[in-house]
């Protein structure tokens, strides 16, 4: 059985740190004026929640697919509403939080896949 995806999320930690060494960097660019960085991305994290609303309603239109019998809502809303949200909080415990919601999201999305039986997915894994 292929690893997981949280199994092969941790190694790829443990690659990066392997390579790189520890990493400290600022949490965001210093160059950037951080409370309007902070705003623009509160603006797309307020839109993608607004989006991923809109794409979960009954009426959600979807070219090849029945909404009534499958949800609008994607896997790319849901994690760029999460990446959004962290890089908007300026709070530290607050952006530790949403950054591990944002991994969580894109493990299950890497699950999701696994579950689709797609061939070219599961041969990456597998590799």
């Amino acid at each position: 059985m292929a690893p997981s995806p949280t199994t092969l999320a941790l190694a790829e930690v443990q690659a990066e740190r392997a390579r790189w060494g520890e990493q400290n960097h600022p949490d965001l660019d210093p160059h950037d004026i951080d409370a309007v960085t902070r705003h623009q991305y509160a603006f797309r994290a307020q839109r993608w929640k607004e989006f991923n609303a809109q794409r979960a309603e009954t009426g959600c239109e979807v070219k090849n697919r029945n909404p009534a019998a499958v949800p609008c809502t994607a896997w790319d809303g849901i994690l760029l509403e999460e990446v959004y949200e962290a890089l908007a909080e300026e709070d530290p415990v607050k952006l530790r939080d949403e950054l591990i919601q944002a991994a969580a999201v894109a493990i299950a999305w890497a699950e999701a896949i696994d579950r689709r039986g797609n061939d070219a997915a599961v041969e990456a894994r597998d590799a």
